[in-house]
């Protein structure tokens, strides 16, 4: 029997409740939104499962649905901060089994916006932002999920 290798979102679920991660931006009923390090994609995001599942359909059929609808409000911040042509939705869970989103704003100005983010060479999706752009962009991020769910945590306190 092999032994399974620890699940890397349940890990930074941990560094998140343990006030560890910079990149956090607000803890909801059933998941944690974090801005992605790869900021090509300007307001990229990605929401991870607070339960750990490895597929949406393992998970009881109403938290279940509430996740689909936090994604949904969720893209919606996102969108409203950064004015997207178009939001892309990721659940892949092939190299992390761990029910979670990656969220692309895409931008009429990408050359390659009618490919899959993946497509774009990791060098140049990897992109990182200046901590002043950083931080504005989590502010804006956590003031428009914080319209939308009035009971979300966004402090890092």
């Amino acid at each position: 029997m092999t032994a399974q290798a620890p699940c890397g979102i349940c890990a930074g679920i941990e560094r998140i409740k343990s006030r560890d991660a910079d990149n956090f931006i607000a803890e909801l009923a059933n998941s944690y939104v974090v801005l992605g390090d790869a900021q090509y994609y300007r307001g990229y995001c990605v929401m991870l499962a607070k339960r750990h599942a490895t597929e949406i359909f393992l998970m009881p059929p109403a938290q279940a649905r509430a996740l689909f609808e936090e994604l949904r409000l969720v893209a919606e911040a996102i969108a409203a901060v950064t004015k997207p042509w178009k939001m892309n939705y990721e659940c892949l869970g092939n190299a992390e089994p761990h029910v979670h989103w990656h969220l692309f704003p895409r931008y009429e100005s990408d050359d390659l916006r009618r490919a899959p983010v993946w497509i774009r060479p990791e060098a140049e999706r990897m992109a990182a932002l200046g901590e002043a752009e950083r931080t504005a962009l989590i502010a804006a991020l956590r003031e428009q999920i914080s319209a939308r769910f009035p009971d979300a945590r966004v402090a890092a306190n």
